[in-house]
Parts: C-alpha cells; structure tokens; sequence
C-alpha cells in the first residue's frame, strides 16, 4: 500500500463499519467493548465497572459526531482516524497482520496541516499537536520529552486504529485493540473478520 492508500483507508473508516465488539489494551486502561456509531457499552476489564456512553461531548473537530469514548478523545480518533488524512507523514507502510486480521502498518509523524480530533490527545502526539493545544508562546517541550513519531496499525477491513506505539519521548504511549466482531457496511465495500464480507 502506498501512503496515499492508507489515508484513504483512515478516512473511510466511519463508513466502514456498524458494529465492533473489541477488547482495548493500553498503558492506563483496558476495556471490553461493544460499539455502535453513537453508542459504546463495555466492562472495565481491571475492576468490571461498566462503561455505557450515549454520544461524546464536542470538541474542536467538527466533520461529523465523534464517536463516545471510555478514556480519551483518542478512543474517538482511532474509531475514526480522519486527522490521518492530512497534516502527517507516513512512511515504513507494510502489510502485517494483528490478532489474526490483516492489517497496514505504518510510521506517522505530524507537520504543518495536522487536525487532530482534539489537541489534548492525538494520534500523533507532537509538537504541532502541542502548538495546537497550548499556542506559539507556550514553553516548548524539554528535549526528549515528546516522541519522534507514532507506529500506527489500521485494521484492512474496517480502517480503524488498531495498535499505536509512540517512539521515544517520556510518556511512552501505547494501545491495542484485539478485534473480536466487526460488522461492516456492505454499502461501503469493506471487508470484516479475516478477509470474509459480513453484511
């Protein structure tokens, strides 16, 4: 896949998929989860307190409803990985494959144009996100404290974000998503579960 292919791939995301069932593993945070645009319902996997979102509150974005979210507006940006589709460089694209699905892999690094769903927690955390978040005359980040970049993974079949690994910087970020249902939109063309179309 070319670099242009995985933007494409981001941006199409939304309109690829009605319902997901997943289980979300990151540094902070893990969830058993089941989605619908609009609607999430999971299990906290550490302490099983339930997770139940109607909606997300806005934020700076304004493309279309963000999906709800168990703990960050980054949870509704890798659901629908748009800011993906301008304003980063991607390179190292290679075809892999993640908890048994197909998936593209990629190097991601913020430049000039990148919008993300909200500056406060991005795809690609950077020092454009962070000019976005706290202004040119914010006190610039110490050396070493932001990554360099963000390894990305999007599922083939649905577009969304499904592994994210900050190189370098302090905060060493991270999350997967295991898929275990993705239920795509026919309409859109997309492929669910390992290369086989559901409807």
């Amino acid at each position: 896949m070319t670099p242009d292919e995985v933007r494409r791939l981001a941006g199409s995301a939304h309109e690829r998929w009605t319902e997901l069932e997943l289980v979300h593993r990151s540094s902070y945070l893990s969830v058993h989860a089941t989605l619908r645009h609009g609607e999430l319902d999971g299990v906290v996997l550490d302490d099983g307190r339930r997770v139940r979102e109607r909606g997300a509150p806005p934020s700076s974005w304004s493309l279309r409803p963000l999906e709800p979210y168990a703990t960050s507006y980054e949870w509704s940006a890798m659901l629908d990985p748009h800011e993906l589709t301008e304003g980063v460089e991607i390179t190292d694209v290679r075809r892999a494959e993640l908890f048994g699905r197909p998936v593209v892999a990629f190097v991601a690094r913020a430049v000039t144009g990148y919008d993300p769903i909200c500056s406060c927690c991005p795809l690609v955390l950077s020092e454009v996100s962070e000019r976005l978040e706290h202004g040119e005359d914010r006190t610039p980040a110490a050396p070493g404290d932001l990554p360099t970049a963000t390894e990305l993974a999007l599922d083939l079949g649905v577009g969304i974000v499904v592994s994210s690994r900050e190189r370098d910087g302090r905060r060493g970020g991270w999350f997967t998503n295991e898929l275990l249902r993705a239920v795509a939109d026919p309409g859109a063309g997309a492929e669910a579960g390992n290369g086989a179309r559901t409807a």
